[in-house]
Order: structure tokens, then C-alpha cells, then sequence
């Protein structure tokens, strides 16, 4: 059987990484972070929260927002969702550092640098499983309701 040009042209589109699917993730994570942060920061400036829980904030947020990020991101896709989620947890990790770096005028690449970005990649990466295996059983489950 022959594919017409459009299943053709569509293809590639679905089973691989796209930059719309990318800045769709990148969206979504700092729509959950920007308000996480700004709530973190009024409790720290108004309350005495304990400094030594600020770390730990952080890095919830992070897994968080990178994991709806990476969810987010496969909609669309068919097969993949590690690599674009992951991709999408590396561009995150990359923003947060690069402005975070601007705002304290430090550029160092040290251990603390080097596991949050560990952490956004695999962190992007189940959130890509998470969401095409979402999509998938969501679609069995209406076919199986509708036999």
C-alpha cells in the first residue's frame, strides 16, 4: 500500500522530536515554577522558614515542573518521549542556570550544577515516558469501552 504525501508528511512529525513539543514542555515548567518560587519567596521573606529546607524546595519544584514539562511534551508524539523529555529537562535546567547565573554574577559549573542537571534530564525523561504511556492507555481503555 501506498502512503499518500500527508501520512507521509505527518510522520515525522509525530514519532520524532519537535521544537514546538520542546517550547510546549519549556512552558509548561516555568508556568509551574515562576508562581512555586514567587510563593516560595514570599514565606521566606515573611515567616522564619528554616534555610536549611531551601535546597530541598528547590529541588521539589524542579521534579515537579520538569516532570509536567517532559509530560506535557509528548503530547503528539508516538514513540520518544525519553529523549524529548529529556531535551526538554536539559533546556530547563540550561534556563534556570544561565539566569541564575546572571542574577549572582557566578558562572561556575560545580556539583550542585552538575546533579540538578542530572536530575532535570532524568527527570524529563519519565515525565516523556509517563506521558506517551498516559496518552496510550488512555486511547485502550476508550476502545475497549466502546466494544
Amino acid at each position: 500500500m501506498v502512503k499518500s504525501s500527508n501520512q507521509t508528511a505527518k510522520a515525522p512529525l509525530s514519532e520524532n522530536i519537535t521544537v514546538m513539543s520542546v517550547i510546549r514542555g519549556i512552558i509548561v515548567s516555568y508556568v509551574i515554577t515562576i508562581p512555586v518560587f514567587i510563593l516560595f519567596a514570599l514565606i521566606l521573606a515573611n515567616t522564619d522558614f528554616p534555610e536549611k529546607f531551601i535546597s530541598t524546595a528547590v529541588v521539589i519544584t524542579t521534579i515537579i515542573s520538569v516532570l509536567a514539562a517532559g509530560t506535557a511534551s509528548t503530547r503528539g508524539l508516538k514513540n520518544k518521549g525519553w529523549l524529548n523529555g529529556s531535551v526538554v529537562g536539559f533546556i530547563y535546567m540550561l534556563i534556570l542556570y544561565l539566569l541564575s547565573s546572571l542574577i549572582f554574577n557566578n558562572f561556575t559549573i560545580n556539583k550542585y550544577v552538575v546533579t540538578m542537571t542530572v536530575i532535570g534530564v532524568l527527570t524529563g525523561a519519565i515525565g516523556g515516558i509517563l506521558g506517551i504511556n498516559i496518552k496510550k492507555s488512555g486511547h485502550k481503555y476508550i476502545k475497549s469501552k466502546s466494544i
